[in-house]
């Protein structure tokens, strides 16, 4: 393996390298606590979490794992190495050590907790989702790691006698009553394993598979040598029978892809490490690093080429599934880094790929100072609160071990993202990034700016809407619909989730109430292919044709145009709708903060005319005033309860809400307004004085605006179409097109920005025709310029291309 050039590392770097190189000393005499929380309380089947409040992630403390340089010879000494970087890593995960004296002096005689405390109830009655009995795994963990040693807040407990009795009698107690039909580890429920069938099991293949063979094996490496044979032996035939599904497969999954491959595979190396077997760790590190690539297919699970993360056929997952993979990741190579196990250049570069992309969907809410995902990389896991630890609760994985394996594999890309995300911020955009990302796999585009983070998530034929799995998500159908989240302070729409009207998602369009909310009409494919933006990574334009998935009746055109000086446009156009329900393009639901101010006045709920401009708690709208809109407000106090949306067992909440939408009273008339980001009363009202934004055209066939020195342009139709663009020189140019595409076009220097939504052309043809003045200077004296552009493919089609039209 190369080592990291310590004369190139920075200082902090350097100090981040020094102390992987004295990991396992750490390990010993210095044991600090990670705040991640366990990787399975996030997953599809993960226990409730034991305690109500939410961890806060510490972005500059925790166990610096080994990523060190060794001298091993042989695999024993390998195996040595592994095993201890691997506990160090599991205690550093562990929680609640202050727990301990509790739930040893509430143990029951039989090695179970009262019923009262842990829900045992198994079978086709239990839980799906979070299965409850799993807790009983959860404290038998953080039990051996204060047992074994090294857990802060539990250092009494260290090689306690009683207390290791107490852990035998606890996993007994469950091994006792394990199931031994394999038809129930993934067909609960159906032939073979009927609901009589006697056991610790779930419907859910999910708890048997993954969430409790990690425990049991966590668990296991923790105690060891100290295991009676009978217990290794249960601990063997646990995690064994799990990793077993790579070889049968599992018929109600599919393949095992994803974030689910790395669990799988990560149980197989505790394994490994736990009966000294070198050929399964050998197997298990072949899947881990065949997993970790670039995923290329069309709705395919994993790291898709723009690092996005892909789970479920099609859903944008960074914020859950990818977080989890994130974990595997950093544990699984941190413990084999310098060995024969670590990744290959192809497995570093696509994690490479994903961290690059995660970073831009982080934002941190400043009065918490939590990082948290935005909620289009959470997919159905927007349904909880914070106190369930849940995938809202905070990005839940290590900075500090990313910088360890950023100095491990001297990544200057993952010590970029370890960077931005260590540092401290007043506002929301944690990192200080600024521009603008598309996420073309999964349409999805993010801008960022001075004090604020901006996203737009769609959905195409390529993608799915949503889902609704487990009893979570019931009423998500919209929450793709060109959502949009505005984060300044960071806590705009922490959880208020379950108070929200869920037909008034943020930034969509909607026909008001027309199509039921229930689980079954999540889990859409889009209706169009001509789904998707442009990126010149400074500025961006995102597009998305509509049509309602489940009922056809609404359809509509909509750009996101997101220019510089933190200036965002929002069109609409071609509207169609076939129910009586209202058509509204809703501009924002997020908390209550402050006065709302309408044309420059505080105003409170109602419905207004004749609005040129709107302000609310550092987000400023202006409209169009040669197409007057009609504005309503809904402010004030909602009540909803966590589960009517989802499985929350979190008692109902009521938030002060502000919610504004603007009535598409003549579905015949376009509308267009702009969007001003982090901004405050005073200075919004300069800041529309002194900006310039054009709507130069908006109907079924054309789409454009302008700022300053740039034009972004859509044309919607397959057979493309032309526009005449005006030239900072004051000319007329006329751009042309024989395919449906989007545009920018910098207009001081002739860079030319093309993508194709469908992602289906293979090239394009752009043709500019000087229709009045004098051609630019750049083009010297030619009144025309033709640019001949092959389009991305494969994976990365859809991705944008920039070109100089003056070197044409």
């Amino acid at each position: 393996m190369s080592r990291p050039s310590l004369r190139a590392l920075k200082p902090r770097h350097y100090l981040i390298f020094l102390a992987a190189l004295t990991g396992l000393l750490l390990v010993i005499i210095l044991p600090t606590v990670l705040t991640r929380h366990k990787n399975s309380a996030s997953q599809e089947n993960s226990p409730t979490a034991t305690s109500s409040s939410s961890p806060q992630l510490n972005l500059t403390q925790g166990r610096i794992s080994p990523g060190s340089v060794v001298n091993c010879t042989d695999i024993q000494c390998d195996l040595r190495v592994m095993t201890e970087r691997r506990l160090s890593t599991i205690i550093g995960s562990t929680k609640n050590a202050s727990f301990i004296s509790t739930w040893l002096s509430t143990l029951g005689s039989d090695g179970r907790w009262a019923p009262s405390d842990i829900d045992y109830t198994s079978g086709c009655n239990a839980k799906v989702a979070n299965w409850p009995a799993l807790v009983h795994w959860q404290r038998i963990e953080t039990l051996a790691a204060g047992w074994r040693g090294g857990l802060a807040g539990a250092e009494n407990f260290a090689g306690n006698p009683n207390l290791r009795k107490a852990i035998s009698s606890a996993i007994n107690a469950w091994f006792s009553n394990d199931f031994h039909d394999l038809a129930c580890l993934d067909f609960g429920g159906g032939p073979g394993c009927s609901c009589g069938t006697p056991g610790f099991w779930n419907k859910n293949w999910f708890s048997n598979v993954i969430a409790l063979p990690k425990l049991v094996g966590q668990v296991c490496l923790l105690l060891n040598d100290t295991l009676l044979p009978s217990e290794l032996d249960n601990c063997a035939r646990t995690t064994g029978r799990a990793y077993s599904t790579f070889n049968t497969g599992i018929p109600v999954l599919g393949p095992i892809t994803g974030a689910n491959a790395l669990d799988i595979a990560s149980v197989g190396i505790d394994k490994g490490l736990l009966t000294k077997n070198t050929s399964l760790l050998f197997d298990a590190y072949k899947r881990v690093h065949a997993e970790i690539v670039i995923q290329n297919q069309v709705r395919a699970d994993g790291i898709r080429p723009d690092g996005a993360f892909g789970q479920h056929a099609g859903i944008l997952y960074n914020g859950n599934y990818g977080k989890d993979y994130t974990n595997d990741v950093l544990s699984l190579e941190v413990s084999a880094g310098g060995l024969q196990f670590q990744a290959n250049g192809m497995s570093k570069d696509a994690f490479e790929t994903l961290m690059e992309g995660s970073q831009w969907m982080i934002f941190r809410n400043t009065i918490t100072n939590i990082l948290h995902w935005d909620f289009s990389a959470l997919g159905r896991f927007i349904t909880f609160p914070v106190a369930d630890d849940q995938a809202t609760a905070n990005i839940q994985f290590n900075v500090t071990e990313l910088g360890v394996l950023a100095a491990e594999w001297s990544s200057n890309e993952l010590m970029g993202v370890y960077d931005a995300l260590s540092q401290n911020s007043t506002d929301a955009n944690v990192g200080a990034l600024a521009g603008n990302r598309m996420f073309y796999t999964n349409d999805y585009m993010v801008q960022r700016g001075p004090g604020y983070v901006t996203s737009v998530k769609m959905f195409s034929s390529r993608t799915q809407n949503t889902e609704c799995l487990n009893g979570q998500n019931l009423a998500g159908f919209h929450i793709s619909d060109g959502t949009v989240y505005t984060h300044v302070v960071g806590d705009e729409y922490e959880d208020i989730a379950a108070a929200w009207d869920w037909n008034l998602i943020p930034g969509i369009t909607v026909d008001y109430g027309a199509t039921p909310l229930q689980c079954g009409n999540n889990g859409k494919l889009g209706k169009s292919a001509f789904v998707g933006g442009a990126s010149d990574d400074r500025t961006g334009v995102a597009v998305m044709q509509y049509q309602n998935p489940a009922t056809g009746s609404l359809s509509w055109k909509k750009a996101w145009f997101f220019f510089e000086n933190d200036l965002q446009h929002v069109t609409v156009s071609d509207i169609s709708s076939k129910s009586p329900s209202p058509v509204f393009s809703v501009l924002d639901q997020k908390k209550l903060n402050g006065d709302v101010l309408v044309n420059g006045q505080a105003q409170g709920s109602g419905n207004y005319t004749a609005v040129s401009s709107l302000w609310h708690a550092g987000v400023g709208y202006t409209f169009d005033a040669t197409n007057p809109v009609s504005l309503s407000l809904a402010l004030g106090p909602r009540t909803g309860a966590w589960s009517a949306i989802g499985t929350s067992t979190q008692p109902p909440v009521t938030a002060n809400i502000f919610a504004a939408w603007l009535h598409h009273e003549d579905l015949s008339k376009s509308i267009s307004y702009s969007v001003y980001p982090a901004t405050s009363s005073q200075s919004f009202q300069s800041k529309t004085a002194s900006t310039n934004v054009q709507t130069l055209q908006n109907d079924k066939s054309i789409t454009a605006a302008r700022s300053g020195n740039v034009v972004m342009v859509v044309l919607w139709n397959s057979i493309g179409g032309q526009i005449d663009l005006p030239t900072l020189e004051g000319g007329v140019i006329t751009l042309s097109s024989s395919t449906g595409i989007v545009v920018i076009v910098r207009l001081d220097v002739w860079d030319i920005t093309v993508a194709d939504p469908t992602q289906t052309a293979s090239s394009l043809t752009l043709n500019f025709t000087v229709k009045s003045g004098n051609p630019p200077s750049q083009w010297g004296a030619s009144n025309r310029k033709s640019l001949t552009i092959k389009l991305p493919s494969g994976g990365i089609a859809g991705s944008s291309m920039t070109r100089n039209l003056s070197q044409e």
